[in-house]
């Protein structure tokens, strides 16, 4: 049990192999083959053993032997222990799939896609303790590959009934970033749950580009339960569509009027605007925020005096 060597060995293997096109590609056949000859359930499942007992003065060469081997079975033989009861034990192998890439994308994908790991007690909407623990810790290792293609998979479960599954994909969605997952957001900012939608586009707001400002202008504008949070998101992304829109708004009672729909407060409103604005930060967005405030009548400013909007517009400006 010399793993310190077959580190080396597995190392010196990884860096004669790649994968392109999701096909694996070796520098000749003899690699190929001594890697295939390593690369069998039985020995893997050898490896995993020893990581687990954590007895072997090399056992910490174990985990470099996995990541070089870096294939499908070793990602399903971990795959098998991410719900272990020893805690070190699921870390060190979340630690080891978040380095495989490819391998851990195919494999937890067949998880995501397999309906009976959904598969509940009639009228309940919670997965099972065990199942759930696998679904948990899978979508968490989609997040670890920060793979935009890991987005994929999570699309199929936006919609299941467990608010936790919903939650964890949001969380993975944050750490891969990308389009695909800014798509994935956009479609659970309209979930039943509050935390869930206000989660989405609070996100969208962390992994969004400029780019992203007309799909938050649209859910700013259709849907007053995510208003706010969208108004916020704006002043994350920034750039010139999303400042021109909080300018616009902001400068216009009748589109502040239009926003709250009857549901919100117009100064609830004005207040995420220039705290956005405030968050853009740049020198056009100040110079909206002090032509709004010279801009008030002198009745407005009587009333606006104690306002939650005046004191973040003197913050603001202080700072500034």
């Amino acid at each position: 049990k010399q793993y310190k060597s077959l580190s080396q060995i597995t190392n010196a293997m990884h860096l004669r192999r790649k994968i392109e096109n999701n096909v694996t590609v070796y520098d000749s056949l003899a690699i190929k083959k001594v890697y295939m000859n390593f690369n069998q359930r039985e020995i893997i499942g050898n490896l995993i053993d020893e990581m687990i007992k954590g007895v072997s003065p090399e056992s910490k060469y174990i985990k470099d032997i996995l990541i070089a081997t870096g294939s499908e079975e070793v990602a399903m033989a971990l795959s098998d222990i991410i719900s272990h009861p020893i805690r070190q034990v699921r870390q060190t192998a979340l630690k080891i799939l978040g380095e495989l890439g490819h391998a851990s994308l195919e494999v937890f994908s067949r998880i995501l896609i397999d309906d009976e790991m959904f598969e509940r007690e009639e009228g309940r909407r919670e997965l099972s303790d065990n199942k759930w623990y696998i679904i948990r810790n899978s979508i968490f290792v989609f997040g670890l590959l920060k793979d935009e293609k890991a987005a994929i998979p999570l699309r199929l479960r936006i919609n299941d009934p467990d608010v936790r599954v919903r939650r964890e994909i949001i969380s993975a969605l944050e750490r891969i970033g990308g389009e695909e997952s800014v798509d994935i957001l956009m479609m659970m900012a309209g979930d039943a749950d509050k935390e869930i939608r206000e989660s989405a586009v609070i996100t969208i707001g962390l992994i969004g580009n400029p780019e992203t400002a007309p799909l938050l202008i649209s859910l700013a504008k259709t849907d007053y339960r995510i208003c706010l949070k969208a108004i916020n998101a704006l002043g994350r992304i920034g750039g010139n569509e999303a400042k021109a829109f909080l300018s616009e708004t902001l400068s216009d009672e009748d589109k502040i009027r239009e926003l709250a729909s009857g549901e919100l407060s117009r100064e609830d409103l004005k207040l995420a605007i220039v705290r956005s604005l405030g968050t853009l930060g740049d020198t056009g967005a100040i110079k909206i925020i002090k032509e709004f405030n010279e801009n008030l009548s002198t009745t407005q400013k009587l009333f606006f005096k104690n306002s939650q909007v005046n004191k973040a517009i003197k913050e603001i400006l202080s700072k500034k």
